[in-house]
Formats: structure tokens, sequence, C-alpha cells
């Protein structure tokens, strides 16, 4: 399927309010079409921060590897978010996700996916995930621009720590559906884009969603460096009791591909 133009690729929706809410991984990297047979690579270390009358710090490394082998492809990522506001830690949180792709034709393949993480500042003491779906390949142009959607549904568990005037239950079992749109642009020699939108409502209350905008643009200094600014926002309709709906955060870092 071919488009001849992309849509825009930074979002902007939700930039309102940050606090700790983070269940949605992105495995997309800033390659446009089919990745080249063996291992890609990249690491990410990104920082923002402020000093003086505010004092703030956010650092966030990304390790994302992908094996690509025939009409096959592993993905997997881990990540570790960390930050003090006025001396104090407000930001701890830590995932790792795997995923198979196989891909049946042009343009259709089959996901499969697992996940583990924690966020204590969010009261998530562990959420681990187990699904899959389809990818559909929306238009790619001579390694220009890609768009990509995804759709399928996962089974997730929660377990939450305690605290103190909350009420809501320790642990949670549910289905959720999963769509995702991944957008990704070549400006020019020097410059790409690329943004993905999730989309995670639950199949028994379609009222309970969950959404995240992860957008990035970067800018090559060499050839397997790269600066990158990135901006995720997330917003879950329904979090844990004492844990606000929305969360930002914006960095700017290097990233490393080998």
């Amino acid at each position: 399927m071919k488009s001849p133009a992309i849509l825009p690729l930074i979002f902007f929706p939700f930039a309102l309010l940050s606090s700790p809410v983070q269940a949605i991984v992105n495995v997309e990297q800033a390659i446009i079409g089919q990745p080249s047979e063996g291992m890609h690579t990249t690491l990410d270390f990104l920082v923002n921060g402020t000093s003086g009358n505010a004092e703030k710090s956010a650092n966030k490394a990304d390790l994302l590897s992908l094996w690509q082998h025939d009409n096959h492809t592993e993905f997997l990522q881990m990540q570790y978010a960390y930050g003090k506001s006025r001396g104090v830690v407000d930001t701890d949180r830590a995932f790792a996700h795997f995923r198979h792709r196989t891909a049946l034709d042009a343009e259709w393949a089959a996901e499969g996916f697992g996940q583990v993480g924690r966020d204590p500042f969010s009261r998530l003491t562990q959420r681990t995930l187990l699904g899959g779906g389809a990818r559909l390949v929306l238009f790619e142009q001579n390694q220009k621009s890609a768009g990509y959607l995804g759709l399928g549904a996962f089974h997730e568990r929660e377990t939450l720590s305690g605290k103190l005037g909350t009420s809501d239950p320790l642990e949670a079992r549910l289905w959720r559906a999963n769509s995702y749109l991944v957008l990704k642009r070549q400006l020019n020699e020097q410059v790409r884009l690329y943004s993905t939108t999730y989309y995670q409502p639950a199949f028994a209350d379609r009222a309970d969603y969950r959404m995240l905008e992860q957008a990035s643009v970067l800018v090559k200094l060499d050839k397997n460096l790269d600066l990158k600014l990135s901006l995720d926002i997330a917003f879950d309709s329904k979090p844990p009791q004492t844990v606000q709906k929305r969360d930002l955060f914006y960095s700017t870092g290097l990233e490393f591909s080998f």
C-alpha cells in the first residue's frame, strides 16, 4: 500500500501535567523499511535538568537490540529512568520487553511479545503482560518515509503496593486491546523523525484505557552517533489511587548505533 505523503510526526496532545504513569513500551527504531540482515543495536543516554531556584534532574538509559534473520525479527528492549526533584528521588522505573515478528508477505506480519516492569512511584510493584497481534505496512517510500499500523491484544497482571488512604485492589488481571501507529520520515541526510502512538483500552471497560505518544528528532553527528531530542507523553484514564493520569518526559541526549 502506498501513500503520497506522511502525516505530521510530532504530537503534543497531553503536555499539560507531569506524573509517573508509564505502562506502554515502544520498540520502534528509526530504521525506515526492512532492516538489513544481522544485529542492530541502539543505546540512548537522555538527560534533562535545572538548577538554581528549581532543582530537578531526570535521566533515562534505553537499550534496544534488533536481530533480523530471513523474514523474522527479534527485539529486546531494556530501559531505566531515574530522576530527582529538590534532592528527593521522584522517578525510578524500569522494564524489559521482548518481541518476535514474522513477515507473512510484503505488507502483513504477525507479532508476539512479553514484558515485565516496575514503577514504585506509580505504586506499581510489578507489571507483566503477554500478547500478540498483526502489523500492516501502510506505506514505505524509498527509505524516505514509512507508516505502520499494529492491531492486537494482551493479558496483563499488575501488583500494586499498599498506601494509606487507598482502597483499590493490590492485584489485577485483565485483557486489553493493543493498537499503534508508527510514522517515520528522513528529512535530509542529517535529520530524521519518528513517532509512535499507542491506544490500549480494556475489553471489560472501554472507559479504562491508556495512550502513549513517543516522538523523537535525531540529528546525525557521526556515522554511529546521533543527537536525540525525545518527548514521551502517557495518559492512563484509570490509574491507581493517588497516581495522576498524565506523565510527561522530555529529554535530550545521545544515541549510539552499532
